[in-house]
């Protein structure tokens, strides 16, 4: 499963994680260091150095882009990297492989993947996503005035974040079957409620905080949302200004948030 405000998330993603990825992944690591030494007077980094030493697994049941993810694979040994987009994992899975992307990619050669997309699975989650406007899977051609290259753009972006993560299982299921140990930490970046942004459909925001509620009790768990239920407090929050097209006026504000489960 990909985020976007209406459909899915992307590497250059106008709604992305990408500019507060350090913020939200500082922001877990020092809860979970919190919690496992509440009277601690040790710092931040001491703790973080226990953290990455730790047999504690990390599970992202939405990666996306995995901008987040990258940011918090070091402080993990183990760590799991879902999403339901067959294209995107494929992407991931083919970089592990040592897959090299392309750095040029034209109008006409993102039709004919457009159109065939199971020639190269890899490829059309590089170019569906990477080289689309705003990061929405295939939803056209991404250009603008100044010849942004973004491909090469893209292709640096990734990279960036993949060299945190080569050693990482990539899996493509339904968030609720992804298999959690005992003891994990789970992040999620679902869509925003009320949206699309499932490969099945609508997003049954209600069920997945059920979920939430039902892994929380045997693991820590983080949600970045805008709200959450009363049971699941915010333990981080900044606003947000967002774009909804190439339109640059039509934008709106937002205040993305991280809530962890009370129970």
């Amino acid at each position: 499963m990909v985020r976007y405000f209406f459909e899915v998330i992307a590497i250059q993603y106008l709604g992305g994680k990408s500019r507060i990825s350090k913020q939200i992944s500082e922001v877990i690591i020092d809860e979970i260091s919190r919690r496992k030494e509440p009277n601690s007077s040790l710092d931040c980094v001491s703790n973080r150095e226990r953290e990455r030493e730790s047999n504690v697994c990390l599970i992202s049941l939405f990666c996306g882009s995995c901008a987040v993810e990258s940011k918090l694979a070091p402080h993990f040994s183990n760590v799991i990297c879902n999403d339901n987009h067959k294209y995107l994992i494929a992407l991931w899975r083919a970089l592990q492989s040592g897959y090299d992307l392309p750095e040029v990619i034209s109008e006409d050669t993102y039709k004919s993947i457009r159109e065939n997309k199971d020639v190269n699975p890899a490829l059309t989650g590089f170019v569906g996503f990477g080289c689309s406007f705003g990061g929405k899977f295939f939803g056209g051609y991404a250009r603008n005035k100044t010849g942004t290259n973004y491909a090469a753009q893209s292709k640096r972006s990734i990279l960036k974040d993949f060299a945190n993560l080569q050693d990482a299982v990539f899996t493509c299921n339904d968030y609720k079957d992804v298999v959690i140990p005992a003891g994990s930490v789970v992040y999620a970046d679902p869509p925003y409620s009320n949206t699309t942004g499932y490969t099945s459909g609508k997003f049954n925001s209600e069920e997945f905080w059920d979920y939430m509620r039902q892994i929380g009790k045997d693991n820590q768990v983080f949600i970045s949302e805008l709200e959450a239920p009363d049971d699941f407090v915010c333990v981080w929050e900044r606003p947000f200004t967002r774009t909804l097209d190439r339109n640059k006026n039509n934008q709106f504000k937002v205040v993305e948030k991280l809530f962890t489960y009370k129970g």
